[in-house]
């Protein structure tokens, strides 16, 4: 999702300001939390959207990355997962997407959300 924010800390980069974001790189205190974040973990909806018809709240996907996005606007936000701290994990601008998770890895739910952005993207 980098190329689609302002600026990513990955490379101290701008990006193609496609959503008003950033892209940052996990930092946490506690050394019991890992990084990079691999493994299942829940989204959290924030708001209803294509991508998600079929998908319950709390649905879990696979995520691996060492790099977060953090939305400028609200409205921009679909879905949050937390990770030592909630972050962005799928976005939307008009028709741009963006999720942190990989769907091809997320079994079912992820069979879901590629059929909804390919029958309705």
């Amino acid at each position: 999702m980098q190329l689609l924010t302002d600026f990513s800390e990955e490379g101290q980069v701008d990006g193609l300001s496609l959503i008003k974001a950033k892209t940052l790189k996990f930092s946490f205190s506690d050394n019991t939390i890992k990084i990079p974040h691999v493994g299942w973990n829940n989204i959290k909806i924030k708001r209803q959207n294509i991508l998600l018809e079929n998908i319950p709240d709390d649905a879990q996907f696979y995520f691996t990355h060492s790099y977060y996005v953090t939305c400028e606007k609200e409205d921009n936000i679909v879905a949050t997962t937390n990770y030592g701290h909630d972050f962005d994990s799928i976005i939307n601008n008009e028709n741009i997407w963006g999720v942190q998770f990989h769907p091809e890895k997320s079994h079912k739910q992820g069979l879901v959300l590629l059929k909804n952005f390919i029958e309705n993207a």
